[in-house]
């Protein structure tokens, strides 16, 4: 995965973007990655609700921007959103359909998943865009790190959310819908899809002083701790959305 152009082919971020043949990238919602190789999209379900809510209020059309080299450039290509659907409640994970073509190494399989094991992910936050007269730069940044916290469902606030992974690394802005997975090399296990970051605040220190006319100064230090989320993908191996025509997720991301 050192080839970034290559790397940025199957990993790509969802935008608003108005235009025909010479669009215009309006805004990032997230980020989404390939599975199989005819078009098939996954990312967060809360992306594509933003992006298509935005739609309703702007205009404009909802895709992704892979990226592949054609006569030795790297050029952005816009992948329009053609038919999508959501993952059964309580996943926040959708899958859309799209005409563009490429090579994925991600494959969904059941393995076994405990702490400390070492995963990657891969997306396009918004602190990394850089937005000009002219034109949107959109570019991405990698993680590595380790699962932290195999949470159950139910088990992490606001509690509706299926079986998660708490992760040593933050899922910021724009980041939601990557991949999380086990670098293999030729394929690479896909295990969740990333959603969101937990914050969690403990008051290490506390005071307050009251002065003439009852005026009051607060004085709180406070720990703040941000952990990145991923729900496990695993237990949707089986799951048949109806613009897949009939192919569950686990066998579009067997296809080499």
């Amino acid at each position: 995965m050192t080839d970034s152009p290559f790397l940025q082919s199957f990993v790509a971020p969802i935008c608003r973007f108005t235009g025909n043949h010479d669009v215009t990238v309006e805004e990032l919602y997230g980020t989404c990655f390939l599975i199989g190789s005819d078009g098939i999209f996954l990312t967060a379900r809360h992306v594509l609700e933003k992006v298509f809510t935005e739609i309703k209020a702007r205009g404009g059309s909802a895709g992704a921007f892979p990226m592949q080299v054609v006569s030795d450039r790297v050029v952005s290509l816009a992948a329009t959103i053609l038919d999508y659907e959501f993952a059964p409640e309580p996943f926040d994970i959708a899958v859309f359909t799209t005409a563009y073509r490429s090579n994925t190494p991600f494959r969904l399989v059941q393995r076994t998943v405990e702490v400390w094991q070492d995963v990657a992910a891969m997306g396009y936050p918004a602190s990394n865009v850089h937005k000009s007269a002219e034109r949107l730069e959109i570019q991405q940044r990698a993680h590595k790190g380790y699962i932290q916290r195999c949470i159950p469902a139910g088990r992490l606030h606001p509690g509706n959310h299926p079986n998660c992974f708490e992760l040593n690394f933050s899922i910021t802005n724009g980041l939601s819908g990557s991949p999380l997975f086990i670098y293999r090399g030729a394929t690479d296990e896909v295990i969740g899809v990333c959603t969101h970051s937990h914050e969690s605040r403990i008051v290490l220190h506390s005071h307050m002083d009251v002065i003439e006319e009852n005026a009051e100064f607060h004085e709180v230090i406070s720990r703040v701790e941000e952990f990145g989320i991923a729900q496990d993908l695993r237990p949707l191996i089986d799951w048949a959305p109806g613009c897949l025509n009939g192919r569950t997720i686990g066998q579009v991301m067997q296809q080499v």
